[in-house]
């Protein structure tokens, strides 16, 4: 089963990317950068747009973070394809290895960033614990690596150095010495949601088999939405639904557990 769900992933990067190829370099580099973009907006403000779902559509309180993190990026990449289309030239002219390099380089990483947040807005929804039967925050496919956490470490750095936001973070990191605040400096986005979604029993940290009875199934209604997380233990929140009220992290497991 695993095999299978890597194969489909990489059959969607496949396909992305052949579609974005078509554009040729100059075209496949604007999505490129569509996407990063649209992705970095969409982190920045999904969970002030959930928590608004949570407050007014209690009805979607369960989706709010899914949802409002997809919105986001849909209608942003929407409005920087016209916004580019618009304002840049039709056609630039490359030399030929230049070209054909260049559109297959713009064009995974357009397919890579795009899959990585289709798979974030999964983690964030209320599925098993375990998606797909698989993956959970520290499965690792056959092809070694996970685009969504790859993008969740790279969204940490730029609130660390890029796009630091002003102020002093809680904690902080050697790796970042101002201690600006981080998207989740204990780097356990990934943790937290597993531990949050509804449905399956299995344990949530590798070395803890005991914990899958606490961090077991949730009614569907989850836990009350924007309340604080009911603790499992001495590890990680327990189960409940996340609306609107996601975790801020990037990485694979928490430094301070």
């Amino acid at each position: 089963m695993s095999t299978i769900v890597d194969l489909t992933i990489l059959g969607l990067v496949a396909g992305m990317t052949y579609a974005l190829m078509s554009e040729g370099l100059w075209g496949a580099a604007l999505q490129f950068f569509n996407a990063l973009f649209a992705s970095l907006i969409a982190f920045n403000f999904y969970e002030p747009l959930a928590q608004m779902v949570v407050d007014n559509v209690s009805v979607a309180a369960n989706y709010a973070d899914s949802l409002s993190m997809m919105l986001l990026f849909i209608v942003s990449l929407l409005l920087l394809r016209l916004a580019t289309e618009s304002l840049a030239p039709s056609m630039v002219r490359f030399p030929t290895p230049v070209y054909h390099a260049g559109r297959f380089i713009f064009a995974v990483g357009g397919a890579l960033i795009t899959i990585a947040m289709v798979l974030l807005a999964y983690q964030a929804s209320p599925v098993q614990k375990k998606m797909l039967g698989v993956m959970d925050y520290k499965y690792t496919p056959f092809y070694k690596e996970r685009f969504d956490r790859d993008f969740l470490a790279f969204f940490q750095y730029t609130t660390g150095y890029t796009f630091a936001r002003n102020g002093v973070g809680p904690g902080g990191d050697s790796e970042f010495p101002n201690k600006p605040i981080l998207f989740d400096p204990k780097a356990d986005w990934l943790l937290n949601h597993q531990a949050k979604r509804p449905y399956g029993t299995e344990a949530i940290l590798e070395d803890a088999p005991g914990e899958a009875a606490a961090a077991g199934a949730a009614p569907a209604g989850g836990a009350p939405a924007g309340g604080p997380p009911q603790a499992s233990g001495p590890q990680r929140p327990g189960p409940g639904i996340p609306g609107g009220t996601a975790g801020a992290a990037a990485g694979l497991a928490p430094t301070n557990p």
